[in-house]
């Protein structure tokens, strides 16, 4: 599905905001019978409400989503609260180690020793924080204990309309700018209706019987709007799309489904326009190659390769969105997303990008760093691969997803010397590969490569330091590889080669 929204220049909206009270009273209703036992037949709640059979299937339809989006959503937000816990685990258990370990101090500070009186203030001062740190963390666990036990034990859909904020704004009014509890209610009756949703179906007149869309010319369509049961009784409003023009006459050609939305906000009142995606063919073919895309903090990584998994081109696209709002994010992501597809289409080859999920690691985000907050913050990879398949789509490209294990590693050891590159761009090199088929796998045959397969399988390797403060690189002396269990699970490194121990577990 495709959305696009246009501004209304509503002089008298008071017909808007009739339609939107009757549709969240009927939307509240629904649910609050639907849920309490007594069901109530469809003719006599149309009866009640006032509306047509569209409209009532609008109001259902419009309360399935809701409720089905937190059925949806639920298993996640439970995995989530679990991620939360035992991370809160870990720092507790992390803050009593700590606290029976760290009982004796340096005695010298700048080479001057301390008096007793100094340290015990000082060990006082960091049993203190330690205290408090832990209290915290305590409290945390139970609170989030609290949730998950609430969410589990949750039946039905809990549905707050007109959001939960503003429900608990009426405990704190000043600081949220109410003068009083009568300024509250008449923002919140507003908010709870400031919407309405019009059903479209293909068998009907413009995709749409409750409003019927009619282009004017240009960019300027004409919306028919039909308030009530009586026929007689419509509202015609001139919209003007700044995009979607071209995807909006194609939809009214074909006779699709056209389903309307209206929103108010502190400006205004929104319409949006909602209907499948047209089918466009299929301009890319992998056997040309592929185009690799690696994302990453501040920028992504495009790597072009021929039909052999070749390298080609490969080039950094700016992508900085740290610090950035919801719709400025949005904006850069287009624009590298732009300049992405372009590539795509002048080589017409497929995009081929990993697949990522920061959901456990954000769900650790309360005991990280303050770098590491802000850098899985500001990854905004679930927008950017929406982004790129819609445009992708538009523009007859496919896009493939593939594993993202190890691809750094890989174009580090196998790519990066090769073609001279760094190490993002040898990754997206091996997500094109990927992307084609080709089979890319960590080999220890040399040096770097041994360590490093040690270093993840939590190995000891012997080495040297590389000079003052420098990297520890391995040294190895003599690597079989051998079926025999006792030599694949020795150890690493030149000691265990001289002690007749040669070989490394894989």
């Amino acid at each position: 599905m495709r959305t696009y929204q246009a501004r209304l220049s509503v002089v008298d909206d008071a017909p808007l905001h009739a339609y939107a009270g009757v549709f969240g009273r009927a939307l509240r209703s629904l649910h609050a019978s639907r849920h309490s036992g007594k069901v109530v037949p469809k003719p006599d709640f149309m009866r009640a409400f006032g509306l047509t059979s569209r409209q009532y299937n609008a109001v259902k339809f419009s309360l399935d989503g809701m409720e089905s989006s937190i059925v949806e959503l639920r298993p996640g937000r439970i995995a989530d609260l679990r991620h939360r816990i035992n991370a809160a685990d870990k720092k507790l258990a992390k803050l009593l180690d700590s606290t029976s370990q760290k009982t004796k101090k340096s005695l010298c500070k700048n080479g001057v020793t301390r008096s007793f009186e100094d340290r015990r203030a000082q060990a006082a001062r960091a049993a203190k924080s330690r205290a408090f740190k832990i209290h915290n963390v305590t409290r945390r666990r139970i609170d989030l204990t609290r949730r998950l036990a609430a969410l589990e034990a949750q039946g039905h859909p809990h549905i707050c309309f007109g959001s939960r904020k503003l429900f608990n704004a009426q405990h704190h009014l000043a600081e949220n700018g109410f003068d009083s509890r009568t300024a509250w209610m008449v923002a919140w009756r507003a908010k709870r209706d400031a919407q309405f949703f019009v059903l479209g179906s293909k068998d009907e007149s413009g995709g749409c019987q409750g409003c019927v869309m009619t282009h004017l010319g240009g960019n300027r369509f004409a919306l028919r709007l039909r308030l009530d049961g009586e026929a007689q009784r419509y509202l015609t409003l001139e919209v003007a799309f700044a995009y979607g023009v071209d995807h909006i006459l194609a939809a009214l050609e074909a006779k699709q489904a056209m389903s309307y939305r209206f929103v108010r906000d502190d400006k205004g009142w929104r319409a949006f326009v909602s209907t499948a995606v047209m089918p466009t063919p299929t301009a890319s073919d992998v056997r040309l190659g592929a185009v690799g895309v690696d994302f990453n903090v501040g920028f992504v990584t495009v790597s072009e390769t021929d039909r052999f998994g070749n390298l080609i081109a490969s080039q950094d696209i700016v992508m900085a969105t740290t610090g950035l709002s919801k719709h400025a994010t949005q904006t850069v992501i287009g624009i590298a997303v732009a300049k992405i597809i372009a590539i795509g289409s002048k080589v017409q080859k497929p995009i081929s990008i990993e697949f990522l999920d920061f959901a456990k690691k954000k769900a650790q985000l309360s005991y990280a760093s303050r770098g590491r907050q802000r850098m899985l913050s500001a990854f905004a990879y679930n927008r950017f691969a929406q982004t790129l398949g819609a445009r992708a789509h538009d523009a007859g490209l496919e896009v493939v997803e593939v594993r993202a294990a190890y691809s750094s590693k890989i174009g580090k050891q196998k790519y990066a010397r090769r073609y001279g590159l760094s190490v993002h761009r040898a990754a997206a090199l091996v997500i094109a590969r990927r992307g084609q088929r080709f089979s890319d796998r960590l080999k220890p045959s040399s040096r770097k490569r041994f360590a490093t397969t040690c270093k993840d399988r939590g190995e000891p390797v012997t080495g040297r330091l590389n000079g003052k403060g420098g990297r520890r690189k391995a040294r190895l002396e003599t690597y079989i590889r051998s079926p025999i269990r006792a030599i694949l699970s020795a150890p690493c490194g030149p000691r265990a080669a001289r002690d007749g121990n040669i070989g490394c577990s894989r």
